[in-house]
């Protein structure tokens, strides 16, 4: 998968609960805006060196 390049990567106030979020697929974020909350999870970056 090619890598995701998000321009303005804000979506949410600072002052309102979150409404939408970029989607995590298999290799990582995508540039897809899914309309909901996003899942309380962790996420390990990988390395650009690898």
């Amino acid at each position: 998968m090619p890598q995701v390049v998000i321009e303005n990567p804000i979506l949410s106030s600072p002052f309102d609960e979150p409404r939408r979020h970029f989607r995590f697929g298999e290799d990582g974020i995508t540039d897809e805006i899914t309309e909901a909350r996003r899942v309380s999870s962790y996420f390990v970056p990988r390395s650009r060196l690898s």
